[in-house]
């Protein structure tokens, strides 16, 4: 098997190291992540259901920045079997497992914030309980084009949401909100 769960000591650490780039206090559609210099993407959650959307940013990303790929259910919260890492060897063949798990949250052992992101915080993905958008944050200091490029065909870009944005229906007015939080600049 290519993931496998993180022991509790691993997941205080994450979640050490999460907490200098998003602010647990806050959710979407606010703008979680701390500090300046992030590129934003949108998703419609949940991420994990869309298993080559999912296999294929865990591939991408170990295949340009190199390292794991881990996720992290119950945000902030230090429960076991809450953390996963991926090693990015055939993705794919772990999907039915985790997707088994993530259909009910291993038994509502877990939860929501989702967040998804690489060993070195290169980028981080956040999906909420109360939003139907997640959002996908790459630092600019860890901007990599081969990345950026899946993302632009695989995920929402700031012109899509500005498009979005332009409509009447739910969804249009989710995309204003997203745009005033995270693409205004």
């Amino acid at each position: 098997m290519t993931f496998s769960s993180v022991d509790l000591g691993g997941i205080s650490e994450v979640v050490r190291k999460l907490s200098h780039a998003i602010d647990f206090g806050q959710d979407l559609p606010a703008n979680l992540f701390v500090g300046e210099g992030y590129f934003f993407w949108l998703f419609e959650r949940p991420l994990l259901d869309f298993e080559e959307l999912f296999s294929g940013l865990i591939s991408r990303s170990v295949t340009c920045y190199g390292g794991e790929v881990f996720v992290k259910f119950s945000g902030k919260q230090l429960l076991a079997e809450s953390c996963f890492v991926f090693d990015g060897v055939k993705p794919e063949k772990d999907m039915p497992s985790i997707r088994a798990g993530f259909e009910d949250f291993w038994g509502g052992a877990v939860g929501y914030p989702v967040v998804i992101f690489n060993r070195y915080f290169d980028w981080i993905a956040y999906e909420s309980a109360h939003e139907e958008f997640g959002v996908v944050a790459v630092r600019r200091a860890g901007l990599n084009p081969e990345f950026v490029e899946y993302l632009d065909l695989n995920f929402i870009s700031k012109e899509v949401v500005v498009d979005l944005a332009g409509g009447t229906s739910a969804e249009s007015a989710a995309a204003k909100v997203f745009l005033e939080s995270y693409f205004a600049k």
